[in-house]
């Protein structure tokens, strides 16, 4: 259940790519996801109520992807939002911030309305528009996710992204990768990001992108 100590109202929400067919290929791993959090946190959980209000938008004709966001309150109200999801060009220019995120564990492992802890690093992506997102590390020094992806590098022919004991979203479309067995998770620092043979960055949205680093100390 929800730390009795966190007061700051909560929402959870999935922001999902549906495809010019009218399909989200990843929808299952959104709703477990979802399902997850809210068992964890005190939600309503209504996957019935959940796929009525979908329902309107799929499975339908559109000329390019589209960005749907579910959103769930506490009793369980589902809304949702769809627009135009543009086209994102490879390889992704990213960087890592100089300072290690602090924030309680909850609000990192679970999506949540709640997102002051990627506040700082979102207004300098703004900044600085080129840059598709900031990797963040933990207390310790290890690499953990960027605001708004997840970070995998490529060593000695495989792929690695940070494991789950580390407190970190665990992404849908890196949920389908591990799953698939096409990534291994394994700690990460940052001279892994820096000596990487390849390295990628994916979301729900964008997929797994083709990524590049060129600023090692960002300052938010």
């Amino acid at each position: 259940m929800l730390n009795a100590a966190i007061s700051a109202p909560l929402g959870l929400f999935e922001t999902m790519r549906l495809d010019r067919a009218g399909q989200v290929l990843l929808l299952a791993y959104h709703l477990q996801r979802l399902a997850r959090s809210a068992q964890q946190l005190g939600f309503v959980f209504d996957q019935d109520a959940i796929l009525r209000n979908l329902n309107p938008y799929l499975h339908q004709s559109y000329s390019q992807p589209q960005r749907l966001k579910l959103s769930i309150n506490k009793a369980g109200k589902v809304s949702v939002e769809c627009s135009a999801l543009a086209t994102t060009p490879q390889p992704v220019r990213i960087a890592i911030t100089s300072q290690p995120i602090h924030c309680d564990p909850l609000y990192l492992r679970h999506k949540t309305t709640v997102r002051t802890q990627w506040a700082s690093g979102e207004k300098w992506l703004q900044k600085h528009p080129t840059y598709f997102d900031l990797i963040y590390t933990d207390q310790y020094g290890a690499l953990t996710e960027g605001g708004r992806s997840t970070l995998y590098v490529f060593q000695q022919g495989k792929w690695f992204t940070p494991p789950l004991t580390q407190a970190l979203l665990p992404g849908v479309y890196r949920n389908k990768l591990v799953a698939q067995g096409l990534v291994q998770e394994k700690t990460l620092y940052r001279t892994d990001l820096i000596h990487a043979d390849r390295i990628r960055v994916s979301n729900a949205l964008r997929g797994w992108l083709d990524a590049y680093i060129d600023e090692l100390d960002v300052n938010v």
